[in-house]
This record gives C-alpha cells, structure tokens and sequence, in this order.
C-alpha cells in the first residue's frame, strides 16, 4: 500500500503535490508484474488518521506500507520515503531525495525504480532483469504538472466546487503543455 505522503511545506497549500507525489509511485508501481497494489481510495482513506501500521497492512491485506513526506520551499524539493513490513513495523528501505523543482519526474522515478527493487528483493519477484524499472508520465512543464496534481486532487476532494475547480487545473495543464497525455 502507498499511503498518501505527508506535507511537510509551510506552505499547507501544497497538500496536492504531496498527494499526487504518492498517487504517481502508487501508479508506477501498481505496473510492477507480480506485485499487488492497494487502490489509492483505499490506501489514502488512512490519510491523517493515526493507525498502526500493522492494521493498516491487515485492513488493506497487504504485507508491506510505503510512507512518506515531501517538503516543497521555493524551487528546491524534499521527498522522503519508507518502505515498512506491515507485521512488524521494520523498516525494508528508506531514502532521502533532494532536488529542485525541475526534475521532479525523475525523483518519482528513482523512488519508483528503488521501491520496486527493494520488493522484487524482498518478496522474491525476480532479479528485475524481466522488467523495465517503473516510470512515471512526464511533462516537460512543471507547471503544467502541478496544474494536473492540483486537478486530480481536487477530483478526488468530490463536489461540485471542486469538480469545476478541478476541471479549470486540468484545462490549465493542456494550455501549458498539450503533449502531456494523462
């Protein structure tokens, strides 16, 4: 399960790029041949609630929880994850990303391709030379990006403020890069 990643910016406005960070690795790795993938309704229902991760992993039948936090200040980016056997709460993998702003499509990457290592590892899923390492959708417009996290977060919020909100993002995003598929 990919819980959905804590905001840590001053900014508590941010709180769609934190989500969208979580909801792409989930994506990514939901790609992963052999691995079961909690469904983001699911795993993001835990969002702020203050559970052990061992109910969680039984609520959500599954064996192991990724968590995380992104701190976004200026151009500058923070993403922290952690990969946890939900039994028993230890810790599998852990890194620290740091990068600007610019390249957020390859930190999501590289946290994807790492996490999915670390479970092809773990659960005995291969050597990862069968599979191509996950891979986020890119933009080559990070405006264009946050306009789309922003559009599915506020889909995801429900409600018919939010849909026409949501609706005004997405349309933003097409302007800003009309290549960017999803």
């Amino acid at each position: 399960a990919v819980l959905a990643f804590e905001n840590r910016s001053a900014d508590k406005d941010n709180e769609y790029f934190s989500d969208g960070v979580a909801e792409e690795i989930l994506n990514s790795l939901a790609k992963v041949k052999d691995l079961k993938v909690a469904g983001r309704t699911s795993s993001f229902f835990f969002k702020g609630k203050n559970e052990s991760l061992s109910t969680i992993g039984k609520t959500l039948g599954v064996a192991h929880v990724l968590e995380g936090s992104v701190r976004k200040q200026g151009d500058k980016l923070r993403i922290t994850a952690q990969l946890i056997r939900a039994s028993d709460s230890s810790h599998l993998w852990s890194e620290t990303y740091d990068r600007s702003l610019d390249d957020v499509f390859a930190i999501q990457d590289e946290i994807s391709a790492a996490i999915g290592e670390a479970l092809r590892v773990e659960l005995k899923l291969g050597t990862g030379e069968e599979a191509e390492a996950p891979r986020v959708a890119e933009s080559s417009n990070t405006a264009a990006y946050e306009a789309y996290l922003s559009g599915r977060h506020l889909v995801n919020q429900r409600g018919r403020s939010n849909i026409a909100q949501a609706v005004e993002e997405l349309k933003r995003a097409v302007r800003l890069d009309p290549e960017f598929a999803p």
